[in-house]
């Protein structure tokens, strides 16, 4: 099988097969067979399984002469493994642990990250705080070169591997004897936090460097992955780095169902190559035993598709190697959905109408170290027009934003001077803006003209709105909880949305009203709920934030309306009542001039927590018929395909093409074709 490189399509179904194996497990890879192992893979159609070469305990899985071996591994586990692959057509990247790395930190204590206590740091596990968990190490130390020498060895001893994927790619700020003589030596402040914070960033760019260039020590074109757990927006420093990105989103392992589309939007309107990575698990990596519904595994397999990314399965290999059956049974049921649809695949390109402003990309884009700040409003922004069927992409600030009827700024985005004439271009050629919350707001203001005077924020903790029925479409006749106080503003020469009404008093020990709110006074308060001027519209709330906490209903139905409104015709609009619960993404594939319209429907079911986050797992088929959705594209179609979207009747109203689905049982492809 030919060594795969960079400029290879990336393969559509993956398995990512953890093999974090501690010291006391007897029996390593004791019963690993070839024959058993290869053959399960290739009934379940893999095209690409990530191998183990070190994990997280520090030991590596094939003989070594820069760390240590598993001390109870009876094979050469790697080897083996790859052989099985390569001899059945499947390709092998190669997996290395970095920033965890528990042998390291117990025989080099001294390349540990230390926190400005003097104490090491620790993370992960079941609850890092008082059971096991993963000692950090420090990328500023020795442990850097000691890695690079481990990775430079991997390449040299399996040449045949398809790549090179690093994990734990985090550099927290450290306090650690030798990061302290850095500091010194660059003139750095080791009490200012900014000094630290730069440092640390400075450290991680060194890491990213020198990992990229020992991973193509060997071959030059050898695809590198440097995992993060999420991929941080606006950092586009990544793309140096990564021949393309894994995005690590287990829905039922803290990431939520939203969290993929975030990602998978900003990838590909960066120019990323990506794949989404999901895992067989109920809840989390490390479980053994445990099996994710199939059914589960086909719709997450089918979200991947629709936002244009294959699938990575996650899985974790029993130590003494013998592959589980019936995880390979629910895999294999998942990729024979992805290999039906991957001609509808190959080539496409999103669509999208609308352009969300990442807060997180805006604001935060240089996070040294795990995740970076929350940023609520984004995903809030992303949940809705999911759930309104809306096309959007998710924008840091370097993109183009010519191609977008209409740009979001949710809750808290900070424009600069830079991004203010970029924005200001934007309207002058006919774009129009939603801002809401503290969006294109600065210490004098309003930085754009919304019509209305900025008065300050609220000091009460929540406040009520009246929203306007002839803005939001039917909205309540009296005025609605918004669970927090807003931007305090006057319109002045705008259309407002509506009024603001205060409630009595803030609560507080001193003076509190019924279990929660405060209710409302009968006048209004002299404040808008938000100001229509023009090209520009202002929310005062930060209702994006509100509806990611709250999921208030009337306010989806309120910013459906209004959005819908901006749009005036949107792309895709459902005609039948709204179904929160169907995804609609719009796809291109311009060498076969066809659009390709995916539809999913599922209904998580709560079924416990982990780690303080809720497990929602789809468990059955639900199936829709007749689905209505009026569509206005570029082109005119002149003919709808059918992929397990029973009967489609394609129609003519008004200028506007109509498109029946007869039938959705879990995902259907529709393919629309045009001269």
């Amino acid at each position: 099988m030919t060594r795969r490189n960079v400029n290879d399509p990336l393969l559509l179904r993956q398995v990512h097969l953890d093999f974090h194996t501690g010291p006391q497990v007897p029996d390593i890879g004791l019963h690993f067979d070839e024959n058993e192992f290869g053959d399960t893979l290739v009934k379940a159609g893999v095209q690409s399984i990530t191998l183990f070469a070190k994990c997280h305990h520090g030991y590596s899985y094939h003989p070594t002469e820069v760390g240590k071996p598993h001390p109870n591994l009876k094979t050469n586990l790697l080897r083996r493994q790859i052989d099985a692959c390569k001899a059945r057509g499947i390709a092998t990247p190669i997996y290395l642990s970095c920033a965890w790395d528990e042998l390291a930190c117990h025989d080099h204590p001294e390349w540990r990250v230390v926190d400005e206590n003097g104490k090491w740091i620790t993370t992960g596990g079941i609850d890092h705080l008082q059971g096991p968990s993963w000692g950090i190490m420090d990328f500023g130390t020795g442990y850097l070169d000691y890695l690079c020498n481990q990775i430079e060895e991997v390449v040299r001893m399996f040449p045949e591997g398809d790549g090179i994927f690093l994990d734990i790619c985090h550099q927290y700020v450290s306090l650690s004897s030798q990061s302290m003589d850095a500091l010194k030596a660059k003139g750095m402040d080791w009490q200012n936090g900014e000094h630290l914070v730069q440092h640390a960033s400075d450290m991680r760019d060194v890491f990213l460097r020198r990992t990229t260039d020992a991973a193509r020590s060997v071959h030059s074109d050898l695809p590198v992955v440097h995992n993060h757990g999420h991929v941080t927006r606006g950092d586009r420093r990544i793309l140096n780095f990564n021949s393309h990105l894994e995005i690590e989103s287990l829905p039922t392992g803290g990431w939520g169902y939203e969290h993929f589309p975030v990602s998978a939007r900003y990838a590909e309107t960066i120019g990323a190559k990506y794949l989404g990575m999901t895992g067989k698990f109920h809840t989390f990596w490390g479980e053994f035993g445990t099996y994710k519904p199939g059914y589960a595994l086909e719709q997450e397999s089918a979200m991947m598709l629709a936002f244009g990314a294959g699938s990575s399965v996650g899985d974790q290999l029993h130590p003494s190697g013998v592959i589980d059956q019936t995880t390979y049974d629910q895999i294999g049921q998942a990729f024979k959905l992805i290999e039906a649809r991957e001609p509808y695949h190959t080539g496409s390109e999103g669509v999208a109408e609308i352009g969300v402003m990442s807060a997180e990309a805006i604001n935060d884009p240089f996070t040294i170290c795990t995740w970076p700040k929350h940023a609520p409003g984004d995903e809030g922004v992303v949940r809705l027009l999911l759930e309104c069927q809306m096309q959007f992409d998710v924008l840091d600030r370097d993109c183009d934003l010519s191609p977008y009827k209409l740009l979001i700024l949710p809750d808290e985005v900070q424009v600069d001077a830079d991004l203010k004439g970029k924005l200001d271009t934007y309207l002058e050629c006919g774009g129009k803006l939603l801002l809401s919350g503290k969006s294109g707001v600065d210490e004098n203001g309003f930085q754009f003209d919304v019509g209305a005077e900025y008065c300050g924020t609220s000091p009460f903790d929540v406040d009520y709105a009246l929203l306007s029925a002839s803005e939001f479409g039917e909205a309540p006749k009296t005025p609605v909880c918004l669970y927090e106080g807003s931007q305090r503003i006057k319109v002045t020469s705008g259309t407002s949305l509506g009024d603001v009404y205060e409630p009595y008093f803030k609560r507080s020990v001193e003076h509190f009203c019924g279990h929660q709110h405060t209710p409302n006074r009968r006048e209004k308060s002299g404040y808008a709920v938000g100001v229509s001027n023009g090209s520009i519209t202002y929310f005062a709330h930060s209702v994006f934030s509100i509806y990611m906490h709250k999921g208030p209903v009337v306010l989806l139905d309120a910013l459906r309306n209004l959005i819908s409104s901006l749009l005036e015709t949107p792309l895709v609009k459902v005609t039948e009542d709204p179904m929160p619960g169907l995804r609609v993404t719009l796809r291109h594939q311009p060498e076969k001039k066809r659009y390709l319209l995916h539809a999913l429907f599922s209904t998580p079911r709560l079924r416990g927590q982990n780690k303080g986050t809720n497990i929602e797992v789809i468990q059955e088929k639900v199936r829709l018929r007749d689905i209505s959705l009026d569509l206005k594209l570029p082109q005119s179609i002149r003919e709808a395909g059918s992929v397990n979207a029973g009967e489609v009747i394609l129609s003519t109203h008004d200028g506007i093409q109509r498109l029946l689905i007869g039938e959705l049982n879990g995902h259907a492809v529709v393919p629309l074709s045009y001269a």
